[in-house]
């Protein structure tokens, strides 16, 4: 079983939009997946599935306090080789923040049993530099972060790198930093090709060798719990198809090559 987080910082980076794919990709692949919404506003829940689910049926909190819950697979309406479960995100959550008692170390020791027989578990954490974040990276594999090229959401990359190196440090030195990932970029603005540029020079090792770039039609396929790519139709949605599956399958190659 491999572990995977998408970390970032701030919200509105496409932390969520990047976990939904590579589930939809990793199962399409014919891997067994384990999504783990760690966010209280549970964003990956809904990407994953627009209909009704049973979100007492498998509690993502039930990862850090009281009876381990199984994920809930889901029946999708589109055919993948392998399978997309879930351990459900809502507002409840907040309880690990605030009970001292639960401990960040817990989720890495209840997911081997939670996710028992999966492939790929995939993380969601919310993008604050808090204990569910910490929780993710202490029980992930690999970490993989994806960013807006803005002022504002770049300033915030080092104090995740100083987070990540702790939690290497003290908890998880296996942790394996996969790279920045540009999301959103706008392919006609200089000053997102000069944060880009100044990243590159900056950490030349850390981008990834592909961006995604500012389309409507990855929203749009979230709206609606569908890959990007399936079934695109149109230039621009064709595009968008295929630069997140590019990202995607790099991602998975770089964790189930090691």
């Amino acid at each position: 079983m491999k572990t995977i987080v998408c970390a970032i910082q701030k919200g509105g980076q496409g932390k969520s939009m990047l976990s939904t794919h590579l589930a939809f990709l990793a199962a399409e692949q014919g891997r067994s997946v384990v999504a783990v919404d760690l966010d209280g506003q549970g964003t990956l829940t809904r990407n994953l599935f627009d209909g009704e689910i049973d979100r007492d049926a498998s509690p993502t909190l039930s990862l850090f306090s009281g009876s381990i819950r199984r994920p809930t697979t889901l029946e999708l309406p589109f055919s993948l080789k392998g399978s997309v479960s879930v351990m459900t995100g809502d507002r409840r959550l907040v309880q690990i923040d605030e009970t001292p008692k639960i401990g960040a170390e817990a989720l890495r020791d209840r997911l081997g049993e939670c996710a028992a027989g999966a492939d790929l578990v995939v993380l969601d954490p919310p993008p604050t530099l808090g204990k569910r974040l910490r929780a993710a990276l202490i029980a992930a594999d690999f970490v993989v972060m994806p960013f807006v090229p803005a002022r504002e959401s770049v300033d915030g990359l080092g104090d995740l790198m100083d987070t990540i190196e702790e939690v290497k440090r003290d908890y998880n030195p296996g942790l394996q930093v996969i790279g920045l990932l540009a999301n959103k970029v706008n392919s006609r603005s200089s000053f997102d090709r000069r944060i880009l540029d100044d990243l590159q020079d900056a950490a030349p090792d850390m981008l990834l060798p592909m961006m995604i770039h500012e389309r409507t039609s990855v929203s749009g396929a979230m709206a609606i719990s569908r890959p990007v790519w399936l079934g695109a139709t149109g230039e621009s949605r064709q595009k968008a198809g295929a630069e997140v599956r590019k990202a995607c399958m790099h991602i998975l190659q770089t964790v189930f090559k090691r």
